[in-house]
This record gives C-alpha cells, structure tokens and sequence, in this order.
C-alpha cells in the first residue's frame, strides 16, 4: 500500500478498523502516521463537538437580528458595499497593470545592466545595441578581458 492508497482509505473509514496492509503501511512510513494520528484527533473533536450542548439564543436575538437586517436593507448597504469593494477592485487592477507596464517599459538601472522588459520584447533601436560593459568598453570587446582568450 501506498501513501496516496492509505491517505484515500482514512479519509473514506471515519472511525473504523485499518486493515493490516493499511497497519503495516503506518508502522513504515512516519508522514503517513501523523496523518493517521491528525485523522484520529479531528474525529475525536467533532465527536466531542457533537456531544456539547447547543448554547440558548439569548432574549430577544432574534428580535434584534431581523431589525437589524431590516435597517442594513433599508439603508442600501448592500450595494454600497459591492460599490465600494468593485471600486477597490478596479483601482488595485489598474495599479497592477500601470506597474506591469512600468517594468516593461523603464530600462534598467545600475551598475550591472540586465534585460529591460523593452529589450525583452525586442522593442531596443538599433542605437541602444552597443552598451557599455560594467568593467568598461563595449560589450563585443569583453573577450579581451578574459586571459587567453583571442586577440585580435
């Protein structure tokens, strides 16, 4: 048996026996018996759940729920809240977008050049090919700077 095979069957026999593949399995594999162990704990609390008593609703709860969904739909907060989080929404997905293009667009900056988002695009003049190199000069002249490398 396997991990995906026993993990199938706990989730499956809530409560019941493991049959002795499934045993051997748990005595192997130290992942698959702390999920065992997990397995057994949850069980255990929604048994314990299911024995607690359900606490009484106090005086005039639910007086005081249906007044106040009353009001909440009278007062129009529905919408205003979906237009408050659709405005959130629209203005994080242009802030997002603006920042995509940014990065794309600026060249890089600092000591070491690296790929712009416009020379990944191939969107670079012609004029911009030659850069300098951090140690100086052209990028072609760079073999020179390695020892033993060809000369011209």
């Amino acid at each position: 048996m396997d991990c995906k095979e026993l993990r199938d069957l706990v989730s499956e026999q809530w409560g019941g026996e493991l049959p002795p593949a499934a045993r051997e399995h748990l005595s192997q594999c130290a992942g698959c018996e702390v999920f065992w162990r997990d397995a057994r704990l949850v069980e255990a609390g929604f048994r314990a759940l299911a024995e607690e008593a359900v606490p009484e609703a106090s005086v005039g709860f639910a007086s005081r729920l249906v007044r106040g969904l009353q009001e909440w739909e009278e007062k129009g907060a529905r919408s205003e809240f979906f237009e408050t989080v659709g405005r959130r929404f629209v203005y994080a997905t242009l802030a997002l977008t603006l920042a995509l293009l940014l990065s794309l667009a600026l060249p890089t900056s600092g000591p070491v050049q690296g790929v712009a988002g416009a020379d990944f695009l191939g969107l670079q003049s012609q004029n911009q090919v030659s850069q300098a190199d951090v140690i100086g000069g052209d990028l072609g002249d760079s073999h020179d700077l390695i020892p033993g490398g060809p000369t011209e």
